[in-house]
Parts: structure tokens; C-alpha cells; sequence
């Protein structure tokens, strides 16, 4: 008789397909960038290959304000320095140029501006009124005041519509509307947060091209040097591992921007509103490549304060 055998075991291996974390399948990253407001993380994974499909595309007319183009557009207003600290709007009363033209006029405000303003920095947009006529908003550098105001109205009337009275009284005069509010072409401005500067900076139904619109050219531009270098740490001046201090900075921005949807839930609920979620998108520590931590510079930077002194490459850190 055959004695029997013994019970084998359901499973005599493993065949479960763990999933693994992707960060640990991340490069860690060599250096941080430092702006005003924004800390960029840099993994550096060498030069690229570009994609077959894409070596011989040559880039067309721009026909539309993207989301990647939106978000560049805000980076660059939080971390200008000087901060934007005044807004300027360029309108057109009975004219209705190309998209050539009021560039053209638009760069012939600038060129007076810095001979109002010298050294002033600036931003600008381009948007389309509901009658489909463009017209700018200028962000600056400098604050307001009376002289510079009536000085750039005037300057804008000239270039835009010099036969216009009523398009010189809007970009000279003060108004009130049906609330009593002050109203002015050109007005103090605060930044209230990256939050409502996409708001306001991104409104898509003003970004759409009217029918027959001609060169609609780029939707916005900046003053050379606006955004400044950026300080650079490398990971080797770090007294602590780069992926530490990294982690540590990702999920103080992570925690800020549950808070920020929690209050936003809250006063949607308070004034009767159905609140829209928005997916929060992966910081840079979850990142496959380099990325960006947005408003974190002044938490890399308290957190650099509890760490042992360090070298900075390309500027003091006790000067941001």
C-alpha cells in the first residue's frame, strides 16, 4: 500500500502582484530652486530623446490660451520681484484692430511706460471683450498714483484712439459704479493668493478668439527680468538627505491645500452654494520628473532655519 502523501500547500509561492510605491522608483532629486514664492525640485534624469513623432513639427500660430501656458502665467505673477503691486487696463472704444495691430499699440504704451516709469516691471494679457474686442490688463511693478495714471491714459488714448473723447475721459477720468465703487483704468492691485490670481488672470470666456480675429500672437508677456534667478541648493550643501527635506516641504504644501479646500467647502456651504471639488494634483514628491512646490519658499526656508548653517549657490539666503 502506498502511504499517502502529505497535504501541499494552497500556494507554494507568492502570486500576488504587490503594487510598489512610485516614489521609491524615483531618481532622487540633486538640487532645489529657490524663487520668491515657488521651490522647484530637480531630479536629473540626463539629456532626452526627443519623441520620432515630434522631431520635424514646427510650432504654429497660437490659437488658444492652454492650461500649461495659464499656469506659466501665474508662476510668474506670484515670484515676480518687485511684487506686482498696480493693475493698468488698455480698453478700445470704437476701434476694432487685429490682433497685429493692438500689439503693435500695445508695445507703443510700453516703450512710453518706461519712459514714465524707468526700470518698471510689468505683466501683461490679453483678453477679448463679449462684443469680441481685444483689450489688455497690465500689472506693475511701481504703485499708483495720480501722475502716472493721468500720464499713461493719455499715452494710451494717443497710440490707440487719439479722436476719441470719451475713450480719453475712461482712460483719464475717475468713476463710480451703480455700488459707488471707485472706478479707474488704473488701480491699486493685491495679490490675495495664487488662488484668486488664477481666477481672475484665467477667465476662459475671455480667452476664446472671436471668428475672423487675425495673429492673435501670445495671450500674455513680461518684462525681461520680472521673475529673478533662482537660488540654487545643491544636495551635497544640504546637512540633512535632499529627500528629507523635500518630503517634509511636500507635505506642508499637501496640508495647505486640504485646508484650502476645507475652508473653500465651508463658505459654500455657509452661503448656499454646492461646493465644486477640484483634484488636487501630486506635489513633487510623488513626481516622475522635476517639479514645482508652489508658495513653499517660506517653508524651505524656516525649515532650513532648524538645520546646521549652508552654502547657497548664486545668492544669500538671508537676503530673500
Amino acid at each position: 500500500m502506498v502511504p499517502p502523501m502529505p497535504a501541499a500547500p494552497l500556494v507554494s509561492s507568492s502570486i500576488s502582484q504587490r503594487s510598489v510605491d512610485p516614489r521609491k522608483r524615483l531618481l532622487p532629486p540633486t538640487r532645489l530652486e529657490l524663487l520668491p514664492s515657488d521651490v522647484r525640485v530637480v531630479r536629473d534624469y540626463g539629456p532626452q530623446p526627443q519623441p520620432e513623432h515630434l522631431r520635424d513639427v514646427r510650432r504654429g500660430e497660437v490659437q488658444m490660451f492652454s492650461p500649461k501656458s495659464a499656469s506659466h502665467l501665474t508662476r510668474t505673477a506670484r515670484n515676480a520681484s518687485p511684487a506686482l503691486v498696480s493693475q493698468f487696463c488698455l480698453t478700445y472704444h470704437e476701434a476694432n484692430p487685429d490682433g497685429e495691430t493692438a500689439k503693435k499699440h500695445l508695445n507703443s504704451w510700453l516703450m512710453a511706460l518706461r519712459r514714465a516709469a524707468p526700470g518698471a516691471g510689468y505683466l501683461w494679457i490679453l483678453e477679448f471683450q463679449t462684443r469680441g474686442v481685444p483689450h489688455f490688463h497690465v500689472w506693475l511693478t511701481v504703485p499708483y498714483s495720480e501722475a502716472l495714471w493721468k500720464r499713461l491714459g493719455a499715452a494710451w488714448n494717443r497710440i490707440a484712439e487719439p479722436t476719441s473723447p470719451q475713450h480719453l475721459w475712461w482712460h483719464t477720468e475717475e468713476r463710480r459704479d451703480a455700488r459707488g465703487k471707485v472706478q479707474r483704468s488704473m488701480l491699486d492691485w493685491d495679490m490675495k493668493g495664487a488662488g484668486y490670481l488664477r481666477k481672475y488672470m484665467s477667465k476662459e470666456a475671455q480667452k476664446c478668439v472671436p471668428g475672423g480675429f487675425g495673429w492673435v500672437g501670445r495671450f500674455w508677456g513680461c518684462s525681461r527680468g520680472l521673475v529673478p534667478d533662482p537660488v540654487t541648493i545643491e544636495a551635497d550643501d544640504l546637512t540633512a538627505p535632499i529627500e528629507d527635506v523635500t518630503r517634509t516641504v511636500s507635505k506642508w504644501v499637501e496640508a495647505r491645500r486640504r485646508r484650502g479646500a476645507a475652508v473653500a467647502r465651508k463658505i459654500a456651504a455657509e452661503r448656499g452654494r454646492e461646493y465644486q471639488a477640484v483634484k488636487l494634483r501630486p506635489t513633487a514628491r510623488a513626481s516622475r520628473s522635476s517639479g514645482w512646490l508652489n508658495n513653499a519658499a517660506p517653508a524651505l526656508l524656516q525649515l532650513l532655519d532648524r538645520l546646521e548653517p549652508l552654502e547657497v549657490q548664486g545668492a544669500d539666503r538671508s537676503d530673500r
